[in-house]
């Protein structure tokens, strides 16, 4: 019984690491081999776009190579023979921030002078904020099927 309860949290939570996809469009055979393409001008072949795709980090964060590789596994799932990676950018989510405060006690040994020192902010003290964003990191990519050419 635990060994189940052990798989099942170590999958939810490699799951949430992972990137994850969303695919809009047509869905063919899958396929072997995938182009990877940056500029449509690279593309010597006839094509038609079959959908597009957002790749999005997980829970924890993903790197773009690690998007751009789960996005590769899903082209070949819906049957493209390639794709054109058109733009990345980084999401702000949010932001969290933290104060830490801290005051000079040596003022005086007495109660009385702490109290006062701290309610009339006349002690000697400081404050450090510290702010960060939350990001997620996003690849979108269109999946294309080569046409065939006629003979």
């Amino acid at each position: 019984m635990k060994k189940t309860i052990m798989a099942i949290a170590l999958s939810i939570l490699f799951n949430a690491c992972a990137p994850t996809i969303q695919y809009i469009g047509k869905s063919y055979n899958p396929t072997a081999n995938v182009d990877l393409y940056m500029d449509t001008h690279d593309i010597k072949k006839d094509y038609e776009v079959i959908g597009k795709t957002d790749g999005i980090s997980g829970v924890f964060g993903s790197t773009f190579e690690e998007i751009q590789s789960k996005i590769i596994e899903e082209a070949k799932k819906r049957g493209a023979d390639g794709v054109i990676i058109y733009n990345m950018e980084q999401r702000v989510l949010g932001t969290t921030s933290s104060t830490a405060a801290s005051w000079n006690t040596s003022v005086s040994n007495h109660r009385q002078w702490y109290d006062k020192m701290l309610f009339t902010n006349k002690g000697s003290g400081f404050s450090n904020t510290t702010s960060s964003n939350i990001t997620e990191n996003v690849l979108h990519a269109d999946f294309i099927k080569y046409l065939q050419q006629k003979s």
